[in-house]
């Protein structure tokens, strides 16, 4: 017959002053020992009885003489991670603590401990019990002298009671994790539902606005050919009077022809933007490129902090992304200018792997920031914190569709007056791509600013 381990057994704590309790309590508990077995089957050989063995499943018993020992058995067994699951506490243990100080004490170090307190009748009576301990569901009385069934059943009851209460309690912790990872779920669907929602948004505006460029380009086209002739013949007439008013509204409607034709080249790149192709991209080239167009110098105090760590190549498009690299560093000058700068203006470029193992790109910069009510509305189309004339409001819808196109994700972060963070996340080109790719060379292409 198969004897339970060690660590399967519950753990039994005996506090009594008395040592031959703690030796009762052990052979009715724990059963006995090799000895006593040897000594019970020559008694059984020779009278045909032996002593009754303790029915049911053993327990593992440790003893302590003093309120205070068992206290701190039960606190190291508790850290060990192998708690008791039933105390038996003598209620008279001089000159120490007596069982309800005990008691009490032992519930402060391990609350789910169930209590058995052995009483003689000229002891404590339950109602003084009940009044410094409670009444509790967690403990026993029993009286002396006391009966080994009496002592096993109390045992088995509280040892099984113990182990329900830790079972429930990890079924309910199982079921809290899983409302949570449930609660994750939904909201990581509503989030996808939310960004699917505004893609599929900015697609359908995509396809009116390409369409609406188209049209609008070919008169536009001869317009524009119709004022430069114009403005051509005026300037060979300079000898009449009204001429130079002529040239004047001629170049104010050539100024608006250029907005115009600036707003349907941005219309047609956000008409583009969803669709593209992708290649194992040098992060960090594209970025350098793009520092190098931005011409930051020309901002006064502008200091630019770099720090690019090395990153495998992205899966993206290098001409876009370029694009969207030059449109947030000439966004961070532009927020560095003006009324509201900082006194020291700095743009902080930040590159490297992100925890969960795509490419992050990070410019920030110390400008006033965004205010809280704006930040959500920062990336749809025509929306511009800029004063008339000075943007199209495209720009980062734009940089938001290109980078959506890739798989990736751009972000921001702003409190006012601490700066904004746009944050962009690119997914990582497979290794076999990215080892391919390291020794071919790349066709640069011109990078064209979206600021707006």
């Amino acid at each position: 017959m198969s004897t339970p381990s060690r660590a399967s057994l519950h753990r039994v704590l005996i506090i009594d002053d008395t040592p031959t309790i703690h030796q009762d309590f052990r052979l009715i508990l724990a059963g006995p020992n090799k000895d006593q077995e040897s000594f019970e089957e020559m008694e059984i050989a020779l009278f045909g009885t032996g002593s009754a063995r303790p029915a049911g499943r053993p327990f593992e018993v440790d003893s302590a003489f003093q309120g205070e020992e068992g206290i701190e058995r039960a606190r190291v067994a508790l850290k060990e991670g192998r708690p008791y699951s039933v105390a038996f506490v003598d209620v008279r243990m001089p000159p120490g603590l007596d069982g309800v100080e005990t008691i009490e004490r032992l519930w402060r170090e391990d609350p789910d401990l169930q209590v058995v307190l052995c009483s003689a009748y000229t002891d404590y009576s339950w109602e003084d019990v009940a009044q410094r301990l409670g009444i509790s569901q967690r403990l026993l009385i029993l009286r002396k002298p006391f009966d080994s069934i009496e002592v096993r059943q109390m045992a088995h009851a509280l040892a099984e009671k113990w182990e329900l209460l830790h079972r429930d309690r990890e079924r309910m912790r199982e079921l809290e994790l899983a409302n949570a990872r449930l609660r994750q779920e939904a909201e990581e669907r509503k989030a996808l539902e939310t960004q699917l929602a505004h893609a599929q948004r900015l697609e359908a505006l995509g396809q009116l606005a390409a369409g609406m460029a188209h049209e609008v380009n070919n008169p536009l086209s001869f317009i524009i050919a119709n004022l430069n002739h114009v403005c051509r013949e005026l300037t060979a007439r300079q000898s009449q009077e009204d001429v130079g008013e002529l040239q004047e509204a001629c170049h104010d409607a050539l100024r608006g022809c250029e907005r115009i034709r600036r707003l349907v080249q941005d219309v047609r790149i956000f008409g583009r933007s969803s669709t593209v192709s992708t290649n194992p991209v040098d992060v960090g080239e594209v970025m350098t490129e793009a520092l190098a167009m931005a011409s930051l110098s020309q901002v006064p105090g502008l200091r630019v902090v770099k720090e690019l760590q090395p990153v495998p190549p992205a899966l993206a498009d290098e001409h876009g992304l370029g694009q969207v690299f030059l449109n947030l560093l000439i966004n961070a000058a532009q927020a560095l200018k003006g009324k509201g700068g900082p006194a020291e203006p700095v743009i902080r470029v930040v590159m490297g792997a992100h925890s969960d193992g795509r490419v992050k790109v990070e410019v920030q910069d110390n400008g006033p920031g965004i205010p809280p009510e704006l930040l959500g509305r920062i990336f749809e189309p025509f929306f511009t914190t800029k004063p008339v004339g000075e943007g199209t409001g495209l720009g980062l819808s734009i940089c938001h569709g290109i980078i959506s196109g890739l798989g990736g994700e751009l972000s921001v972060e702003s409190q006012p007056g601490q700066g904004a963070t746009f944050r962009v996340l690119l997914p990582a080109a497979p290794a076999r791509s990215s080892r391919a790719s390291a020794s071919r060379p790349t066709d640069k292409v011109g990078l064209q600013s979206l600021a707006g």
